[in-house]
């Protein structure tokens, strides 16, 4: 159950349906460290900070200013969908009064970044050949294969934020710096449990919309700027619920070379599921789950599997382009046409 207004949360026996309030524990006393586990978890599972980010490096301190090597050693960078790098600034406390600078200054290195520092990072973190990583990052942000990066993106997590720093962050959201924090609690459920629970409390998610129609408003040219990109296919269509969970999304034949499409035409009309994947709405790297074996794949993957199944190189993939929507466009194009409709809206009919 998640907390009330209260901050209470409970444990419900289904079977004789009372109620038990959970007690609230810190991060420190449930034995949760800082590094051996927060970080742990949320590299793992980013979406306690949001969802669709990709995990780039941790423990980063290879900073180079001028001349000057910089001894600093920020805890958490992500890339999401969109192309902009995020800056994860963690705590197993209440966060300090100076956390809010300590990230924004690790927030003005990551703006020296470049895509090929980024392949690098992720390269050398997760232990991948640079054309692995390379193919990573593309597919995860495709944007990235023909711009730059993003605006800069910062998220305090901690275990609890005073009024020091979120008024700090709330002046900063308000001159159009995007960050934000996340509150990590802990509740005790039984002698060997905890509950975690992790939620952002800044912005406040029924503001949130609001504060980003405003700074659009007052920003209209980096609006233009920023609307030219396009995010990840998959992201796109998981937002607006253009596909249900479930629907069967088939291959699009038509978009491999003449011996590729050959050998997957024959595989096909001997395996018909071979051809067939399900959209399960579960993010960007288990978009799909293919009929042929059961298991959860990326777009790309998925053709990587494929391709490299039928003998030949895979190469770097489009996975969007690959497959095809219920309305026989593909994943790539389907979701383009979602982008171009709101962007078409405008501002005034989107806040109606």
């Amino acid at each position: 159950m998640t907390p009330g207004p209260d901050g209470l949360s409970f444990s419900v026996t289904l079977d004789s349906l009372e109620a038990e309030i959970l007690p609230t524990v810190s991060l420190a006393e449930a034995g949760i460290r800082e590094r051996g586990d927060l970080q742990r978890w949320i590299e793992r599972h980013p979406e306690i900070i949001e969802r669709d980010l990709l995990p780039v490096t941790t423990e980063f301190d290879q900073w180079q200013l001028r001349d000057r090597r910089v001894a600093d050693r920020f805890d958490m960078l992500f890339l999401d969908s969109a192309g902009s790098l995020l800056v994860a600034e963690l705590k197993r406390g209440e966060a300090p009064d100076t956390t809010d600078l300590q990230a924004l200054k690790y927030a003005a290195y990551c703006s020296q970044l470049t895509v090929p520092d980024v392949i690098e990072q992720f390269s050398r973190h997760h232990r991948k050949t640079l054309d692995e990583a390379r193919a990573a990052i593309l597919e995860h942000a495709p944007t990235l294969a023909t711009q730059e990066l993003g605006p800069i993106r910062v998220r305090l997590v901690a275990n609890g934020f005073g009024p020091s720093v979120t008024h700090v962050v709330l002046f900063l959201i308000d001159h159009g710096i995007d960050i934000g924090c996340i509150e990590i609690t802990a509740r005790r459920h039984g002698d060997s449990h905890a509950i975690l629970t992790a939620r952002q409390i800044l912005p406040p998610p029924a503001a949130e919309e609001y504060l980003v129609k405003r700074r659009r408003r007052e920003q209209e040219e980096e609006v233009r700027e920023a609307s030219a990109r396009r995010r990840n296919s998959v992201t796109v269509l998981d937002e607006a619920q253009a596909i249900p969970v479930g629907t069967e999304i088939p291959l699009h034949v038509g978009a491999f070379t003449p011996p590729q499409r050959a050998a997957i035409e024959a595989r096909i009309a001997a395996s018909p599921d071979y051809g067939v994947a399900e959209w399960t709405g579960l993010g960007i790297r288990q978009a799909l789950r293919w009929k042929h074996d059961g298991q959860l794949y990326s777009c790309s993957g998925l053709i990587w599997k494929v391709l490299d199944d039928l003998g030949f190189n895979p190469g770097s993939v489009p996975g969007p382009d690959y497959w095809l929507a219920p309305s026989g466009r593909t994943l790539y194009y389907e979701a383009a046409a979602i982008e171009d409709a709101a962007r078409g809206r405008g501002d005034d009919a989107t806040a109606a």
